[in-house]
Parts: C-alpha cells; structure tokens; sequence
C-alpha cells in the first residue's frame, strides 16, 4: 500500500486537453461499444445465485413413512446401516422404513415422509429436486456448506462437523488479534476455511493452504509470514499431513508453541495411539466424554452415535408429532437442535 501510495503522490499531473477526432479514434469508439454490448449479453445469461428455500409448511401429524437413503460410501454407509437396523427395534413409534440405494431409483417426488441420509455430498446437493410436499431430513453428511440448499425447518444435520468445531474455536479465539489458518489443499480444507473466515470476519487471518510435499509444507508455513506475530495458529487437515507441517512452524529463534496450535479435528486418528510431542496440540473433544478412552476408530465410533440420533429424533418426531428442540443421548448427554445442527459439546483440550 505504501509503494502505491508513493507512486501516485509523485506522479505527474495530467492535464486533459481536446482534438478533435481523428478517423482512427472513431473506429476505436466504436469496437468498445461493441465489446460493451458484448459485456452486457454475457451479464444478461449469466446465471444467477442460489437463494436460500424460505420455510416450509410442513404437517408432521402427516407424516406416514421414514425413506432412508443410503449413499455409495464404502466405509460409512455400511456401519450406519447395521447399526441402524439392529437399533431400530427399540424405537416403537417408528414406523416401516424403506431403504434406497441410490437416488436414482426415486420415480416421483417425495411426500409426507421423514428421510434419513443420504451421507455424501453430491447426494445431499441432489436431493431437493426429488422432494415434495411435507418432507424433514435427518442429513447423514456433515458438509454443512450445503444447508443454503434448503429451508431453516426441514433439515438437521445429524453428525457433528468441522463447521462446528470452527463455531466452538470462538471462546478460545475471540481476543485474538492475528490469527494464522493453515488449511489443506483439497475441498474439505477450502470449505472448513471458507466457514472460518465467515465466522471470524473482524479477525486479523494471515492464511495458506498446505499439500503433502515437503516443498509445499515449507511454502505454506513460509507464506504466513512472521509466526512470531500470530497469537494462534489454526490448522484444518483431514489426515495426518498437520504431524509433518507442525515440523516447518519453527523459526530463527524457536518452533511455534504447539500449546497455541488448534487443529480442526476430523476424528481419524485414535487419541490413545498419540506420541506424546504432539499431546500440546489442541484438538477437538468432547467435554461429556474423552476420546482417548475409545479404543473403537474414532470416525466408525461416532458415526454409529450418528446413527443412534437418528433413531431418536425419528422416534421422537413419530410420537411428538413435531421437530424436537432438544434430545437425549446416553454418551453425549443433553443436546440442543439449533441453526439446523445439533449442537455438541465440543471443547479444544
């Protein structure tokens, strides 16, 4: 900014002055009009930006079925299903339940029933050109990116998220004045970042994408600038490349305190398995319960609490006759169902 400004308060003044016009400048005139024109066309068949659905009329009391749509997801589809169906007895106002393995088998549209699913992303971006009158969704899929696809009333979203945890990282964040976010270089991680930067517009972010290569670890640490001016670094991964770049968080003088370091957990790794130099990190938990005491994959272990949600919001949708508010749940505890997602205590240990 100073070089720019230093540039034009040194450059000369321009004086306008007059001639008159040559045939060379009338053709010029004449090709910017058209590109003009050109301009214009483009802007008139440019599409226009999604809108958020307004909120729906829905009649629980109408409600007759449950359609659960199962998505092309090796590993959490089939733990969602078994846990699903081994659970579903205990749930006595639940109705029959009718499965769908794709979404293409749907022939018309949906109507007065309660869907559970689909788990992956594209489904759940598809799934509103298949629904009709009175339907509510219990999504399966934490890309909560996707809930400007539908109303504020018919959706939640069952399994907790990074888009949470963001949410949850304000009440150790929140008097921070420079911030540094460091977000992998794939959908996942420009997503999770977007999310941050909505969440925390008044925040100073200095932020870089990281790949797996080494080259591209020390280029993203390098890109941040000065660490030591960053009162926290924020780390969104959903593997294990955050290991090799907390190597590169080291300057001149000393390595980056890990201790005000926060990675957006994705649950893949197991607490319990840890070396202990990566221990200062703060990473997601849950304040009801510890992760490290699971020796269950933490992703399959929550994934099957996803499920058990599911079984109860529905059962309580069939018997309530209306959207809870807020649930119980063995493990998790008392949870509210607020901004179409359950709202988990999630705390940074």
């Amino acid at each position: 900014m100073f070089i720019f400004i230093s540039f034009f308060g040194c450059a000369p003044t321009i004086i306008e002055t007059t001639k008159k016009p040559t045939k060379d400048d009338v053709i010029v005139v004449e090709e910017k009009k058209d590109e003009a024109i050109d301009i214009q066309k483009e802007k008139e068949i440019s599409p226009t930006l999604p809108i958020k659905p307004e909120k729906k009329i829905i009649d629980f009391n109408s409600i007759e079925k449950i359609i659960v749509v199962l998505s092309d997801d090796n590993l959490l589809t089939p733990i969602f299903y078994e846990s699903f169906v081994s659970e579903i007895e205990n749930y006595s106002n639940i109705p029959k339940v009718d499965f769908i393995y794709s979404l293409t088998e749907i022939n018309s549209n949906i109507n007065n029933s309660l869907i559970i699913g689909p788990i992956t992303t594209s489904d759940l971006r598809d799934l509103p050109q298949y629904l009709g009158d009175n339907t509510f969704i219990l999504a399966l899929s934490n890309d909560y990116s996707l809930m400007s696809k539908y109303a504020d009333n018919e959706i939640i979203f069952i399994p907790n998220s990074p888009y949470l945890h963001v949410n949850k990282l304000n009440q150790y964040i929140k008097n921070q004045r420079s911030v540094g976010v460091l977000y992998k270089q794939n959908d996942y991680g420009l997503k999770v970042f977007n999310h941050f930067k909505e969440v925390y517009p008044l925040h100073f972010i200095k932020s870089s994408s990281f790949g797996t290569s080494a080259i591209d670890l020390e280029l993203s640490v390098n890109l941040i600038g000065n660490l030591n001016e960053l009162d926290s670094i924020v780390i969104i991964d959903d593997g294990y490349s955050y290991k090799d770049l907390i190597g590169y968080l080291a300057t001149d003088e000393k390595t980056y305190p890990l201790n005000k370091i926060y990675l957006i957990d994705n649950f893949l790794e197991q607490r319990n398995t840890l070396k202990n130099y990566y221990k200062p990190v703060n990473r997601t938990n849950f304040s009801s319960f510890d992760m490290s005491a699971s020796k269950e994959p933490h992703r399959e272990f929550l994934f099957k609490k996803s499920s058990e949600l599911t079984l109860i919001i529905a059962d309580k949708i069939f018997s309530e006759k209306s959207s809870p508010k807020s649930i119980n749940h063995p493990t998790f505890g008392y949870l509210s169902i607020k901004g179409q997602m359950i709202d988990y205590p999630i705390i940074f240990e």
